[in-house]
């Protein structure tokens, strides 16, 4: 299996129609599809999302080369189910400890800092890297207009550049001189449909472990190689004599959802608190 999971095959000229809706001027509200955060507040790493129109941002380009220093400072990064099977390899998959229960992909054992992110920028190579992470800085808005999801972009990134004219160099163009859509854009607006698809899967999945009581809250105890100890809370966890104890019926759905595979899934990844350790351990040691 490849390093990034799938992106949704979407036809061209259906992208093209609605990258042209989306260039209208409108009078609504936007808001980010998948909220992080509460309701009032930007998701995860996103400080000024707006919407993306021809009239205002013809100019606006993306920076070729990735830098994921945005990113460092996150220690949990939200995940959709669609990744479990590759993530947990390195990372534990737990629950976040309220209402929504968001499946998240534990990458540090320290607070805000997430050990698969360099100084530079560079994520550690052979790292999976979340889709939620590889589609930044874009994202999908929703609009009154139709109900419509819309692209929309982080204006605050630093892979965002404002004028393509002057920075062409390294630089791809979001639009064309005829407000269509360029080829960054269609990657963009494919990656976005796709983690806005797989995460309202994972959030009715994520609604029928908390109908089922099957999330516990857990701690994770570490010993560190310099023989000091440290203990990671404020998550939770499938309880698997919970799950083994459903009804047959509810066994069966679960079943035909995929959802028994991505419970079994995330029990597995457990296993990958051993992995945040070592990654840690070249930091401990340089630090002694």
């Amino acid at each position: 299996m490849g390093g990034h999971c799938p992106l949704c095959r979407l036809q061209l000229s259906a992208i093209s129609a609605r990258f042209k809706t989306l260039t209208k001027k409108t009078t609504t509200q936007p808001q980010t599809q998948d909220q992080t955060q509460p309701a009032n507040e930007n998701p995860l790493f996103y400080r000024s999302p707006l919407l993306l129109r021809f009239e205002e941002h013809a100019k606006f380009g993306l920076r070729r080369t990735p830098n994921y220093s945005f990113a460092s400072t996150a220690n949990v990064i939200p995940l959709t189910g669609s990744e479990f099977g590759i993530a947990g390899r390195q990372y534990p998959i737990v629950f976040s400890n309220d209402p929504s229960a968001m499946t998240l992909a534990v990458m540090g054992l320290t607070r805000h800092k997430n050990q698969f992110v360099d100084d530079a920028g560079n994520w550690q190579a052979g790292a999976y890297v979340p889709a939620y992470v590889r589609r930044y800085p874009f994202i999908s808005i929703n609009t009154e207009v139709g109900g419509n999801e819309m692209l929309g972009i982080d204006a605050a990134s630093d892979r965002i550049s404002l004028d393509v004219d002057v920075e062409s160099e390294d630089v791809d163009a979001i639009f064309n001189a005829d407000g269509e859509p360029t080829e960054a854009a269609r990657s963009a607006i494919s990656l976005c449909d796709m983690f806005s698809f797989h995460h309202k899967r994972t959030r009715d999945f994520t609604a029928a472990m908390l109908e089922h009581n099957l999330l516990v809250e857990r701690s994770a105890e570490i010993k560190n190689q310099d023989g000091t100890q440290g203990v990671v809370n404020g998550f939770r966890v499938i309880d698997e004599e919970a799950f083994r104890a459903l009804p047959d019926a509810v066994l069966v759905d679960f079943h035909a959802k995929g959802w028994t595979d991505m419970i079994v899934l995330h029990i597995a990844s457990q296993l990958s608190w051993q992995t945040l350790l070592d990654a840690q351990a070249p930091a401990v040691q340089e630090a002694a």
